[in-house]
């Protein structure tokens, strides 16, 4: 105690006597771990995930609404049940416009969903 007595008097001019009359703050309860500021952020994920039916549209669209940035590969359905694919791309799509994200491909078997805030710039094409 002494020497956080020295280092009040030495840096701000505060008499020794007066450190304990500094008082103590007290959290509330429900504050108390819950992280605030840029710690409150969740991670943001990339993940890749096969796109084998309908069904599977589903899950990508809890990760989207989880923040999180889905890359998918189409190649079983593209080559089981070309119909089956587009309309699990218009669901994706509908998906993406609901919650604000995007939807691309990136290339012929690979298709990547963003959540909201996260837009794809696409590559423009000379005129």
């Amino acid at each position: 105690m002494r020497s956080l007595k020295k280092l009040f008097k030495a840096k701000s001019g505060v008499r020794p006597e007066t450190v304990d009359e500094i008082p103590i703050m007290e959290l509330e309860e429900e504050a108390v771990g819950r992280p605030r500021g840029i710690h409150a952020l969740e991670p943001i994920y990339v993940k890749s995930m096969d796109l084998h039916s309908l069904v599977d549209v589903q899950e990508v669209a809890d990760e989207l609404r989880a923040g999180n940035i889905m890359i998918l590969d189409i190649t079983t359905l593209m080559n089981q049940d070309p119909a089956e694919l587009k309309r699990a791309i218009d669901q994706l799509k509908g998906i993406c416009q609901v919650i604000g994200g995007d939807v691309g491909r990136l290339t012929e078997s690979k298709v990547i969903a963003t959540p909201r805030l996260i837009n794809i710039q696409f590559k423009r094409t000379a005129a």
